[in-house]
């Protein structure tokens, strides 16, 4: 009689293989997962070093004799579900900032090639086209893991002639997001830029700012002219996308008087805003429309509780203007781009003025 198993054997024997299979898809689960977030990471740490190098070039020539313009602009996040609605987790920022820069600059588009050492710089996040009254999906109507990043630059070339100089006084609103999005020089130097008169060139800082500026001399630009928008479907304005995946992009000035980062939504995170927050409000809340910024060296800055004298926002007091300071902290937060890190990574990247 030939030997074979039993029937509780081969049960026993099933229930162990079926166990150790249990325990390789485990491991191999786990292991396919711990390759997709290291994946996912480092391409998030390569973005990060994409946007903290290019942060650190463009300061290192920082031109104190020439505009700087912020507006920062807060938002609540629409997932957030914490018990304090005023966390400062709870807000989410869209800044939006230019300067001068000195540095080896070409504009790629023009024929022949444009070259200069001086170049207006703007950062800030990427509207897109949209079938809407201003034909454009701002990014703070955009999911987080989809909003983008722009570095648009202007290399400054000064004009053969005074005729040629730059000159938007009767720009279109197609004109002016031309200029603002796809165009790569102006035909001005920085010494013009500065002498351009005050109502024009609040004019232009609403649309490299994306807000109405108001005041004795109010900005007439509509909201179809503002912002950068980039279609990527078209190969002109690509140039000035810096990164995608880029949720929120916060810029804050250290403060020697205050000693602490301006600005904050909440800066002591309690549940009142009323308190110490640096933006405007409106009922308690973050005001819809109004905006803080600093525009310096002309004697702006709009801060809530915060003053600071005009005459003063200057080059001799760079390091004590709020909002600016000895240095700048950026605070993006990053995704991937399979989406693997719902939630991002935020990561914040010091630029110091005082060098």
């Amino acid at each position: 009689m030939r030997k074979a198993f039993t029937l509780i054997e081969l049960v026993v024997a099933l229930g162990i293989l079926a166990v150790v299979l249990s325990f390789a898809g485990v491991i191999f689960r786990v292991s396919i997962d711990s390759h997709r977030i290291a994946l996912a990471n480092a391409e998030i740490m390569q973005k990060l070093r994409v946007i903290a190098e290019q942060l650190d070039t463009d300061f290192r020539g920082l031109r104190r004799d020439g505009d700087i313009f912020i507006i920062w602009d807060a938002a609540r996040k629409s997932e957030y579900r914490g018990a304090n609605a005023n966390d400062p987790a709870a807000f989410e920022r869209f800044d939006r900032m230019m300067f001068f820069t000195t540095g080896d600059f070409q504009a790629y588009k023009a024929d022949p090639p444009v070259r200069g050492n001086v170049a207006r710089v703007c950062y800030s996040l990427v509207s897109r086209p949209a079938d809407n009254a201003a034909g454009r999906l701002k990014p703070q109507r955009q999911e987080p893991v989809n909003r983008m990043l722009a570095r648009t630059v202007h290399v400054l070339v000064p004009a053969a002639a005074a005729a040629d100089r730059l000159d938007t006084r009767s720009f279109t609103d197609e004109q002016w997001r031309e200029w603002s999005s796809s165009l790569e020089y102006d035909n001005i130097s920085l010494q013009e830029w500065m002498q351009i008169p005050r109502a024009e060139k609040i004019d232009i800082l609403s649309v490299i700012g994306d807000v109405t500026i108001a005041g004795d001399t109010q900005s007439t630009t509509s909201e179809a002219a503002r912002g950068v928008v980039i279609d990527l479907t078209q190969p002109d304005p690509v140039h000035a996308l810096l990164c995608e995946g880029v949720g929120q992009f916060a810029v804050q000035g250290w403060s020697d008087a205050e000693q602490r980062w301006i600005p904050q939504v909440n800066p002591n995170g309690d549940e009142r805003l009323e308190d110490d927050s640096d933006f405007l409000l409106e009922g308690g809340d973050l005001h819809p429309e109004h905006k803080p910024g600093v525009w310096y060296p002309h004697g702006a800055l709009t801060l809530r509780n915060i003053t600071y004298p005009a005459s003063q926002i200057d080059e001799t007091h760079l390091h004590e203007v709020p909002g600016l300071g000895r240095a700048l902290k950026f605070t993006f937060t990053l995704y991937d781009s399979k989406g693997v890190l719902a939630s991002g990574r935020t990561f914040t990247h010091i630029v110091y003025l005082d060098n």
